[in-house]
């Protein structure tokens, strides 16, 4: 009966190894500073006006308070 499991393990490893990488990619701090950090460049050039500039730095900032809540969490289920 194990062999006819196979192709279902394999199978749930791919789809639990593409979870894993889309959380990481969700949660990825790294790329949202790298993003703001161009915001900001793409403001001081010119090609956004403060208006634009504004919205997306506060949805920046509110994925970075996201991503520090998940970080929080995961780090206080370690020590439980």
């Amino acid at each position: 009966m194990g062999l006819l499991t196979m192709p279902f393990r394999g199978l749930l490893r791919v789809f639990e190894e593409i979870a894993a990488r889309a959380e990481h990619e969700l949660y990825d701090d790294d790329a949202v500073r790298a993003e703001l950090t161009d915001l900001y460049h793409q403001l001081e050039a010119g090609a956004l006006t403060e208006e634009e500039f504004g919205r997306r730095e506060a949805e920046l900032v509110e994925r970075l308070e996201v991503i520090e809540e998940h970080q929080r969490q995961r780090s206080s289920r370690g020590r439980g």
